[in-house]
This record gives structure tokens, sequence and C-alpha cells, in this order.
């Protein structure tokens, strides 16, 4: 401990950690703008805010990297737990500290508890993403139990005053929340046993005037997919943190003596503006969760769900399959209902048995038809999940989580398997094994329809161990089918976060594919993961979900903002839509290359009705914008939308990419000549002076494409 640095340096790209170690525990003295000079000891002595009131404790207790009540810190402290009456306060104290690469290792021992704890503060030098890990091992001889385990605790800058987090429902998600950061407790829990609708695991905190261009701000996300809490407070000295880790069940979590728990990791980065934050995220996840498959050109989906629902046989398939393979799908997804008694919603699940009574001959003759198109073919499931009605769960109803002598509620008729019994684990991966190596499955649309309620084994919680058996069985699977790809669907986009995607390279963002929500559900999405994983598809002219109308050209500019593809009945459109999806879909084809690492930007509007997003090939040769007019606007014209992400200096063909000119007509009594003629202009111009936007009816929207003049 001697010879213990008194401080850390990681320095980033672009940011630099400094890991202040003159207290008693370890400290974040700076995460921000890399810093360009040497740093001496003293100097960090000496600017350590230690001033120090009356009407308070006589030491002042220090925010660390592992507050806790024993020094006298108000605020929630790292670690809640205990032995069997006993062991109900902690008071750790440094041990180590080492330094290696872009890594910080903190061990912290408290012998009366028994306990060591490890963190790792690692900063990725190329995203200027700071990871925390943190580990807890029990040297004593009795368990230990955890009610709470922070995976990070972070001070906050006095000047970050608000906290943005996202909320929603089903079919509304990431909707953005912003709220002050003051005095008392805001505590964002989840309680639904995965990411979920409500909430999702994501915080921005910042100074009050952030947005796309300006403002400083801290992204934080957990990367878990079970039941979880982040926490924000201004304490009455002045100092604010933010926490996070997932959320326990009393005696949910027990270390037994000799073992170790490690925490979900927690992802961070501070930078100015929001789109820098968003733009290292997504780089971050490139480079270090997302599966190598994601970085090859993502193929056009085609689903069968809401064009067929249950209403499945061999002959109308192989006929969606061909107007599917006609408006130039590449991929063809059998949804729900090819399995026994699956005719509807209320049995079936567990038995992952090809319905003969639907299909005599298996699913074998259709795909050999998908694959006559040079289609792939992928395969609904929702392995976690059992219907009372079937045979599953008429031989082993004891394979679900629940508590004894009560009696679990339904959802969706369903109710969830207990996925961290190896015995369930095994039949699983067994019928879905089988499945994919019989009818060389491409890809699996991995689907979970309900939260968890009584989640546990008879007599304990567990809803903490579903999320890692549920990855294990991913990884299983994925490993015996090296090129097999899985989407994490929740219905829709419930189960979203680092932990489920390094196991899955898709998101079905929303069950809702009505363009107007779908834009402000993608713009969250957007703002912590990549725009190439979400799932966005062109869906029939009255939105199932919601009961709107609205045109195909909307439909289709929405969609291409993501993994474009096709949630429609191909069979039913004319020769009109037909062409006018064709045109959409060879767009998707012509960029999804560049598309597929793209600098992401949501551009600053005039109004709130008005949404805007570019993404910028990262040469900057090349980029595609899209605006979204929700509703009317207060005035009678749009204005000029500024541009983001183009190379000041490069000048640029301007063209209007949709092909909506006839629709966008009769409301301009001039239409910028732009929307009719392509115009050279430089990038300078157009993110300062911006592009004069035509007068847009309700509901409609533009693509504009910007690509470098030749030299």
């Amino acid at each position: 401990m001697s010879n213990s640095p008194t401080h850390c340096r990681l320095d980033g790209r672009t940011s630099s950690v400094l890991l202040s170690n003159h207290g008693a525990i370890p400290a974040l003295a700076w995460f921000g703008n890399r810093l360009v000079s040497s740093i001496a000891d003293s100097m960090l002595e000496n600017l350590d805010d230690a001033a120090h009131a009356f009407a308070n404790l006589d030491a002042r207790a220090a925010l660390s990297l592992f507050p806790q009540a024993a020094s006298g810190y108000m605020g929630s402290p790292a670690l809640v737990g205990r032995r069997y009456n006993t062991n109900h306060t902690t008071h750790f104290t440094l041990s180590d500290i080492e330094q290696s690469a872009q890594t910080v290792t903190v061990t912290l021992s408290d012998e009366q508890s028994r306990l060591t704890l490890t963190k790792q503060v690692t900063l990725d030098s190329n995203s200027d993403v700071l990871t925390i890990r943190t580990s807890l091992k029990n040297n004593g001889t009795d368990d230990y139990h955890v009610d709470w385990l922070a995976s990070g605790t972070l001070p906050l800058p006095n000047h970050f005053t608000n906290c943005t987090s996202q909320h929603g429902r089903w079919g509304l998600e990431t909707q953005s929340i912003t709220r002050p950061i003051g005095p008392g407790r805001l505590d964002v829990q989840n309680w639904h046993g995965r990411t979920g609708h409500e909430h999702a695991p994501n915080v921005i905190c910042s100074t009050e005037h952030l947005c796309e261009d300006h403002g400083e701000a801290m992204f934080l996300h957990l990367a878990w997919s079970g039941n979880y809490s982040f926490r924000t407070e201004r304490l009455n000295d002045g100092n604010a943190y933010v926490q996070a880790g997932m959320l326990l069940r009393p005696g949910e979590l027990v270390i037994a003596p000799g073992a170790e728990f490690s925490c979900p990791e927690l992802h961070l980065t501070k930078g100015h503006g929001l789109n820098e934050c968003t733009q290292r995220f997504h780089q971050y996840a490139r480079e270090n969760i997302l599966p190598a498959w994601t970085r090859k050109p993502r193929p056009i989906h085609a689903n069968s769900w809401e064009a067929m629902y249950f209403d499945l046989n061999d002959e109308d398939l192989k006929s969606l399959v061909d107007a599917a393979a006609t408006i130039g799908a590449e991929r063809f997804v059998l949804d729900d209902g090819w399995f026994i008694g699956r005719r509807d919603d209320t049995a079936g699940l567990g038995d992952w048995q090809v319905d003969q009574t639907v299909f005599p001959n298996g699913l074998e003759p259709l795909v050999k038809h998908v694959r006559s198109h040079g289609m792939q073919f992928g395969l609904w499931f929702e392995p976690e999940m059992v219907n009372p009605n079937s045979n599953l769960y008429r031989e082993h109803p004891e394979w679900t989580l629940h508590f004894d002598q009560i009696e679990t509620p339904l959802a969706r008729n369903q109710l969830v398997l207990d996925v961290s019994r190896e015995d369930v684990s095994n039949y699983l991966f067994n019928c879905i094994n089988d499945l994919v190596a019989e009818y060389k499955i491409d890809y699996i649309k991995w689907d979970m329809n309900r939260d968890l309620v009584l989640a546990g084994d008879g007599v304990f919680p567990r809803a903490s161990e579903q999320p890692k058996a549920v990855y294990a069985l991913m990884q299983r699977l994925t490993k015996a089918h090296p090129n097999l790809e899985i989407e994490s669907c929740s219905s829709g986009g419930a189960r979203c976060d680092f932990g489920v995607l390094k196991c899955t390279g898709r998101v079905w963002t929303s069950d809702n594919i009505d363009p107007l929500a779908r834009t402000t559900i993608q713009q969250g999405f957007a703002r912590f993961f990549p725009p190439e994983i979400m799932g966005a598809h062109v869906g029939h002219m009255h939105a199932h979900l919601t009961g709107r109308s609205t045109n195909l050209h909307t439909r289709a500019i929405v969609a291409l903002q993501g993994q474009f593809g096709f949630e429609l009945d191909a069979r039913v459109l004319d020769e009109q839509e037909m062409a006018t999806l064709h045109h959409y879909t060879m767009l998707y084809k012509k960029h999804r290359a560049w598309l597929n690492d793209a600098t992401y930007w949501q551009l600053p509007t005039s109004d709130t009705l008005l949404i805007g997003s570019g993404q910028v090939e990262q040469s900057q040769h090349e980029a595609l914008f899209s605006i979204v007019l929700l509703d009317s606007l207060r005035h009678t014209r749009p204005g000029c939308q500024r541009l983001r992400g183009l190379n000041p200096e490069t000048r640029y063909w301007v063209s209007l990419a949709s092909i909506n000119i006839d629709q966008l007509a009769p409301f301009n009594r001039t239409l910028p000549p732009w929307c009719t003629e392509d115009f050279i202009c430089t990038g300078e111009l157009l993110m300062t002076i911006g592009l004069p936007l035509p007068v847009m009816p309700p509901q409609s929207a533009v693509l504009v494409h910007c690509v470098a003049e030749a030299n």
C-alpha cells in the first residue's frame, strides 16, 4: 500500500480520467475533455473540494468510487448487505490499486465483514466510453446476503442540473423525460424482469440548456436485461451523484463462502452536446459489444405477422414469399403460429415442434420455396414462455417461475419458464437446435411477451438469474451454429441493452410501426444504440396498433432510418405501390454498406413537430437525411433545415431522394428548386444557412441525399 500511486490517469482519444487516491477510497477527480498538462499529486490534493461547513459531521464524507454509510455518507451507499444477524455495516479500505494499459483496478477490503470488493475502471481509447466493472467476494465461512450492490457511483459536476431518462409503454418506447437534479433522490426503478417498455436503463445527466450541438452531458447505460435502479440526487452539501445497479428482492442474492459476484457493467461517456455522446456509444457498441455479423450489410426482412397473424398455411405463405421477393426482400421470417396447437395466443408455447395439421410435410416445402428466391429463412420463437394449455406445462408445471401456494398472474395467457434450471435450458436448447439444424435456419426472432411476476423457484426469488441464463442459452446456440443470427424482440423494444446485445445483433424496436409514432421511438432508441441494429419495417397504410393512415412514402422514409424491411401483405399492393416500394428498397440496397458504419446525427429543427436525423458516411463523402413532419406547423412554411456531419469544404450534389414530389407539390405555390433539380453546395453552407424545405403537409417526410462532387 505504501507504494500505491496517489493518482491514476487514463487517456482516450478526446477524454481523460483522473482517479485521486488521497482519501480512504479512491475518488473520480476528473472525467471529461482530454487533459494536455502533466498532473502533480499536490495539484490534485489542493484542488480537492475540501471545504467543510458546520452542522455536519466533524469529518467530511467525500464521494468515493465506493461510498459507504460508515464514513458518514448520506447518499445512497454502494453496498447494503449482511450476514445472518450480524455485519450489517461495512467499512472498506483500500488494499491495492494497479494500472495496466487503459484499466485501473482498485481492490478494497473489509476484514471485519470478511469481504473483498474489486472495481475495474476502463477507458476505451477509441470511443471515449468508460466502463466500470464491480465484483464482491465473500471471504467468510457463512453466506453473505446482498440487498443492494451498485455497479457504479459517479459524482456530477455542480453545474449539472438536469436528469433525462427514457420511459414509455408498449408501442411507445424510449420517450425522453427531463427533470431537475434536486434535493430528494430521483430513483427510476424497473421491476419488470426485463429491460422494460416503461423504463430504459439509460440516463443523461447534463447542464440546463442541453441540445444536439451544445451543453455538457454524461450518458450512462447499465448493461442488464433485468430489474435495475438509476438514482440521482443532490445532497445538502451541494454535491450531486448518479448511481446504478441491479434491483434485488429480499434474499435474492446470497454469496456463498468463497464465491464472488459480478455486477452488470456500467458504461458512460461525458461530452459536449447530445450528438457527440450518442456517436461515442454507437462506436463503442460496434467495436466492443455487437456480434461480428452485424458489421456486414444487413438483409431486407419480410415478416409474416401483420400479413397473416395465426392464419397460416403452406399455399398462402408461399404466395406471400413470392410477393415479398418481388419487392426486394432477402430474408423471410415465419412469425408466431407454426408450432403445435398454436392457433391463437392461448395455447402451444413450450411445444416447439412443427404443427403437422398446418404443415403436413413440416416446414421443408416452405423453406425450400423461400430459398428458391435466394432468400434466407428466419423463424419466430418465444423460448422463455409457456402456456398452461401446452404439453410442456402439463408435464412440467414445476419448470415455471413461481412461489408455492400463490397463483401466478397470467399475461398474454402465458407463464415464464425458469431458464436458470439446467433441465429447462437443455430442453429449450434441444428443441431450437434440432429445428435450426434440420432447416438450416439463418435467423431467430427471439420474443419475450410478458413481465416477470413472482419470479421464484417456489421458495426463493430468482429474477436476477433469468437474464444470465438467457444470455447463456443464446450463446450456446450461436456456438453450435456460428452463422445463426438472433434478434432481441420483447413485445417490441422491451429488451434492449448491452447485456443482451452481446448475444444478439438486431432489436425489434417496437410493435408499433405507425411511422409517426416510430419517428420518436427510433429517435430515443438511437440516442444510445446504432441505427443499423434497429428493426424498422414498412407497414400497412392503416397501422394495426394505432389505426392511423399514412402514405407509403412516409412509411418507407422512416423505415430507412434502421434495418429496412416489410411488415405488410405484399400480395395486396397495386402496381404503383409496388413501384414506390421498389424505389426505397433499391435505395437501401445501394447505400446499406456505408450506412452500417455511418455517423448518426440528430438535427436541430425549428419546431418540435419537425424531427430530423441523418447518417453520414465515415469519410463524409455521402449522407442521407430524413425530415418528418408529425402535424401541422404553427407557421406557413418550415424554413431552412441545417444539416450536420458534412465536410465544410466539400461541395455536395444535393437531391431529393424520396419520390414524393407529387405529394408535396399541391401544398407549394413555389417549390425550392433543389426539389426538382439537383444542385451543388458546400457542406459549410448546408450546415450554417441550411437547406430550404418545401411546405410539407402533416404526416409527410422528405429524404435528402448529399454526395460529394467528383474531383
